[in-house]
């Protein structure tokens, strides 16, 4: 799904204006039934309270408290932070039906604010129509008095469009915004929605059609996109009567080392999990045993090594090994001997499919070169502070902009680039971003990215191609965290849950 810029959502509003000639009335008419709806399908109890602000977020506001005057019976009050200049021409009609219709609209001043704050604390539901995705200043003074009135309530919290306070291109905070329980925003999600901070406060985000021509959706160029499910079925790799285990690809996991077992373990049960047909694990021969144990369905091949790591010995036996495999999975648990450097020419050398995580990314630097020539490009998966390293900046740099920072380094060495945060972005070599919204503070634990690894490695060896499989991975991944959620606990499921709850997600998709 597209994300919007409040930018690209403006020159939206002005093509179906001016050049499809639909009155802006009648937009905010849709875009106010589309909240009607919603507050339409719930229980409500007590007073309804709108509070609008200047531009067409407090139009909406009042075109919808029009709506539950003549269509409800409910009770609605308005609280109006703006001028009755500041509304816009739409808004200022709305303003003046409502005023015939006789409800209740408090101007708020410095001398009544306080009248304002008592009716937000009665309030049963809250429309936060305050200020749309335009805002780009701080927010203060009575808005802000009033916006901590609205986080102090115990109502129902809508915020149209999206929650004020919250700028809608970065997901930022300016200086407070109202936590919404729910947010109800038009035609497309606006980019910010799906970014941190915003995900704290948007509560569950509804998209709503307010009758904007698919024509002008489809001609509208963005870089940014949301990842959902229906387009990550499209993606998923075919299955055939006529086939056996080489049908879907032979994939070999290079990892390990004495403690660590349990990355390429992890690494290789997600790739057997997603459907690959053969999984082999090369491990350092010192762990060897213990792999043997682990893994029933995956085989094991023992590398010479050197005090339990991959080491100058190992070199000469990967290199072969891996002329016998079409796609690999390497660094989960590999540990940062510099022999693991040369372990990786061969294979970026290759036009082979391939997934970087964990420790093979330490050495990525140096090699940057090799993967910029490659015809299928790598993937890798950093957490914040391997992409610090990898660009040589803090790993506050990087959180402060994931985006721009996935996408330069994507772009600049033909890296499909899976940052893992909070909402994680995957970046692609031509500059485009999609954002996974799923997932959750319970997949924060040692070995959930090697799930990852195994999963988009999988894929990979069912020979889709890059970018799809970090999508389609991502996706699967995440939505087998939320199960866990939902089942168990934030607190306490553990990776090799992630690999329980795959079927429950498999069978929503195929």
């Amino acid at each position: 799904m597209k994300l919007l810029t409040p930018g690209e959502m403006r020159s939206i509003d002005q093509k179906m204006i001016e050049e499809l000639k639909v009155p802006g009335l009648l937009l905010m008419e849709h875009a106010a039934y589309g909240i009607f709806t919603h507050l339409m399908s719930r229980t409500i109890s007590g007073q309804v309270v709108i509070i609008c602000g200047p531009g067409n977020n407090g139009g909406d506001g009042l075109a919808l408290a029009r709506q539950l005057e003549v269509f409800s019976a409910l009770k609605v009050k308005v609280i109006i932070l703006a001028e009755v200049n500041q509304l816009g021409s739409d808004g200022k009609v709305y303003y003046d039906i409502c005023d015939k219709l006789q409800i209740e609209c408090l101007h708020v001043t410095k001398e009544n604010k306080q009248i304002a704050i008592e009716i937000i604390k009665e309030a049963g539901t809250i429309v936060d129509a305050i200020f749309g995705t335009g805002l780009s200043r701080a927010i203060e003074g009575i808005y802000k008095e009033i916006i901590e009135s609205i986080n102090q309530s115990k109502a129902y919290i809508v915020s149209v469009d999206i929650p004020s306070g919250i700028d809608g291109k970065t997901g930022k905070i300016l200086g407070i915004a109202v936590k919404a329980d729910t947010t109800i925003t038009f035609v497309l999600p606006k980019i910010g929605l799906y970014q941190y901070p915003a995900v704290d406060y948007t509560g569950n985000v509804e998209v709503v059609q307010i009758g904007v021509a698919e024509s002008i959706l489809e001609e509208i160029e963005v870089n940014t996109f949301s990842i959902e499910k229906e387009d990550m079925i499209k993606l998923m790799p075919k299955r055939y009567t006529r086939s056996n285990k080489g049908s879907y690809g032979k994939v070999l996991v290079i990892g390990g080392q004495k403690g660590m077992s349990g990355a390429p373990t992890l690494a290789s049960l997600g790739a057997l999990k997603v459907g690959c047909g053969t999984v082999t694990v090369a491990v350092p021969e010192s762990i060897h045993d213990i792999m043997e144990c682990k893994l029933t369905e995956a085989m094991t091949v023992a590398i010479p090594d050197l005090e339990g790591h991959f080491s100058e010995r190992s070199i000469k036996p990967i290199e072969t090994l891996c002329k016998r495999y079409d796609t690999f999975i390497v660094g989960p648990g590999m540990g940062r001997d510099k022999s693991s450097l040369e372990i990786l020419l061969p294979i970026l050398v290759s036009e082979k499919a391939c997934i970087l995580d964990a420790d093979a990314l330490y050495f990525l630097p140096e090699v940057l070169s090799l993967a910029r020539v490659r015809r299928i490009p790598l993937v890798i998966t950093p957490h914040p502070g391997e992409m610090a390293r990898l660009i040589g900046i803090s790993i506050e740099e990087v959180l402060e902009s994931p985006i721009q920072i996935a996408q330069q380094f994507a772009m600049e060495n033909n890296i499909i680039t899976v940052l893992k945060i909070e909402r994680t972005v995957i970046a692609d070599t031509k500059g485009n971003i999609y954002i996974n919204r799923r997932g959750n503070s319970g997949m924060a634990k040692g070995g959930s990215g090697d799930v990852l690894a195994g999963i988009i490695g999988g894929l990979l060896g069912q020979h889709i191609d890059p970018l799809s499989a970090a999508q389609l991975g991502c996706y699967i991944h995440s939505s087998s965290g939320d199960y866990a959620k939902e089942e168990k606990s934030e607190y306490n499921f553990l990776p090799t849950d992630l690999l329980e709850y795959l079927p429950r997600v498999f069978n929503e998709m195929v």
